[in-house]
């Protein structure tokens, strides 16, 4: 390298793989030493082989999770009740307030209950500890409302 050596020389000469070579004159040329990073942790190993090696049921990850007193529960959502949000509230229930029963019975009232026949429904869920029902992060917001004034 320095010395007109390539990569796959030096690496053939040392008993070592081109990419370690590569990557330890890169980090010479850049820094002007060469440390070791350190090792993963001998502690978390046996944790990343445990649950690397075999399939996990969902209930082993619910029983986990439960055990951390993490619980599953849809975020909350942000309601922006601004003035303005306030205002067409306000117009829409006068435009509406003197309708007769014959009016309101064209009206279709649904409850749209979504059936889920798959393991996902695409819903956004956040784990978190019991009993922390209003932090910031947890929020989530999907109102998008119409730019009037």
């Amino acid at each position: 390298m320095e010395a007109g050596w390539s990569a796959r020389r030096v690496a053939r000469q040392l008993g070592r793989s081109d990419c370690v070579v590569r990557r330890c004159w890169n980090q010479w040329i850049r820094e002007m030493s060469f440390i070791r990073k350190p090792a993963q942790d001998a502690l978390d190993r046996p944790v990343v082989v445990k649950t690397t090696t075999g399939p996990v049921s969902s209930r082993t990850i619910r029983r986990c999770l439960a055990e951390e007193h993490l619980g599953l529960r849809h975020p909350l959502r942000e309601l922006p009740l601004t003035l303005t949000h306030r205002r067409l509230c306000l117009e829409w229930c006068r435009v509406r307030g003197n309708w007769t029963a014959e009016d309101w019975n064209q009206v279709i009232f649904s409850d749209e209950s979504r059936f889920n026949l798959s393991s996902d429904d695409n819903r956004v869920r956040v784990w978190r500890p019991h009993k922390n029902v209003l932090i910031m992060p947890l929020l989530y917001s999907d109102t998008t409302l119409p730019q009037q004034v």
